[in-house]
């Protein structure tokens, strides 16, 4: 009786085990969005605090988060439906879509009506923001018990606490390095890791 108590265990341990591990692989093989998501941050910074395209642009810097924000989600939707198709999610892939989905609609509720309104300041904004991401970065870890990414999420606190306390100016610099740090650095380090793990499982099955 023990005995069958105790391989159920160890079959429910290795079940959650292969679920943390495939939760892993499914947040990396999305390495590529956090990339692009890093891009689209740029441009909206660029946009808002500089102008793009001369006068024009310049004048409606009130838009660059909202428009950016509306773009990038339609690529990246776009690109995911030709990149996974008519894959079977997975039940952790569920939860790891629904917890960056949730972010993604706050943010838009949050940057739309900032933008609109006109009344956001900077180093505020800049800290909500990065106080999201941080949050959402760590309950993706937390669940995936993956320490980069919980890395990321500390690094974007230390953002948020950063922008408060620093000017205008430190608060981009800021800014901008946590981009390039947990959504370029990162995005790439998942593609990577995504490639390791495909040419693994090739030689295993080899």
């Amino acid at each position: 009786m023990t005995t069958d108590a105790e391989q159920e265990l160890k079959d429910r341990l290795s079940l959650i085990e292969n679920m943390i591990a495939e939760g892993r692989r499914t947040t990396s093989s999305w390495g590529w969005v956090f990339v692009l998501w890093g891009v689209a941050y740029y441009v909206a910074i660029a946009w808002s605090t500089w102008g793009l395209a001369g006068p024009i642009w310049s004048r409606n810097y009130y838009l660059a988060w909202p428009v950016t924000m509306i773009a990038a989600s339609a690529l990246t939707v776009f690109l995911a439906a030709r990149k996974f198709g008519r894959q079977p999610p997975t039940t952790i892939g569920r939860a790891m879509s629904a917890i960056w989905v949730a972010m993604g609609i706050s943010m838009f509720v949050l940057l739309l009506p900032l933008g609109i309104s006109g009344k956001s300041e900077q180093q505020v904004l800049v800290a909500v923001i990065a106080a999201m991401l941080g949050s959402t970065n760590a309950a993706s870890s937390m669940i995936l018990k993956w320490m980069p990414q919980f890395a990321c999420a500390i690094v974007w606190w230390l953002a948020a606490v950063a922008s408060i306390f620093g000017s205008v100016t430190q608060s981009t610099v800021v800014f901008l390095v946590a981009i390039f740090l947990c959504q370029i650095v990162f995005g790439i380090y998942g593609m990577i890791f995504e490639a390791h793990l495909r040419k693994q499982r090739g030689g295993s099955h080899a």
